[in-house]
């Protein structure tokens, strides 16, 4: 898959040291981007998806607590300085954190689930909102196919939250588009990363790709491109405020 229109653009992608960010980071830096690869805690994966960039173009390594205003704020304006500006931003970190049921849940917890995977997306988009004006660049937001259907098994509050990132995203595309700036979300269904080696049994993945109408789960790759389509206004420069399911036909709507 290759967008000419991509070539040398500034992408910024954040939670990329493993899964759906680092194979999106990977994919842009095929096309010739330059590319920013966010880590929080997870040092040696975000290295490895760093050296996987470098293979194919350039780019360079950011840390920062996306909850955290002021670790956002600083993380993007050295991403904007050593790109030279955002033409992309990726708004992927996020996690369940942990299966806990709510009516056990600590509101400490919830508050928790909530800033890992709303706030954190809006911390971002603010931040790189004015470098985005300037570029008339794109947003993608990461939501989750439990933000639909309620998720299950004591992630009720996660797919809460990525509701939430699904709503955000409509409400953005009104806001930026007299910017010229298109905000979309890809919406994966169960994706076979760490993510799921770690909150899903083996028994309930094979679960899922046996109800899934193409018979198997997704990779990280189907999803990055996805993303990659959304960001390109060779393919999807009309498209703005929509999202974008990738679960292989696990959810439909009409």
């Amino acid at each position: 898959m290759q967008y000419g229109d991509l070539r040398g653009k500034k992408v910024l992608v954040t939670g990329s040291s493993s899964g759906i960010g680092a194979a999106t980071a990977e994919l842009f830096a095929e096309q010739g981007a330059f590319v920013g690869v966010h880590y929080f805690r997870t040092t040696d994966g975000a290295e490895r998806t760093l050296g996987k960039v470098l293979a194919h173009s350039e780019g360079c390594l950011l840390r920062a607590d996306m909850r955290d205003e002021g670790q956002v704020r600083a993380m993007v304006s050295t991403f904007a300085e050593k790109a030279g500006g955002i033409d992309v931003l990726v708004n992927n970190a996020g996690t369940l954190i942990d299966r806990v049921a709510i009516e056990e849940m600590p509101l400490a917890f919830y508050e928790d689930v909530f800033a890992t995977n709303v706030q954190s997306a809006f911390l971002g988009t603010r931040e790189a909102l004015p470098y985005l004006k300037t570029s008339q660049g794109c947003i993608v937001n990461i939501g989750s196919v439990a933000g639909h259907n309620g998720g299950g098994g004591g992630s009720g509050v996660y797919a809460a939250a990525k509701a939430a990132v699904h709503t955000l995203t409509i409400a953005m595309a009104k806001e930026f588009a007299p910017y010229r700036i298109r905000v979309n979300c890809v919406v994966p269904g169960l994706i076979e990363t760490r993510f799921h080696e770690q909150f899903s049994t083996p028994e309930r993945r094979r679960k899922v790709a046996e109800e899934t109408p193409l018979g198997r789960n997704g990779t990280a790759r189907d999803v990055a491109r996805a993303i990659l389509f959304l960001t390109s206004e060779e393919a999807a420069g009309f498209i703005n405020g929509e999202y974008l399911a990738v679960n292989g036909g696990l959810y439909m709507r009409m």
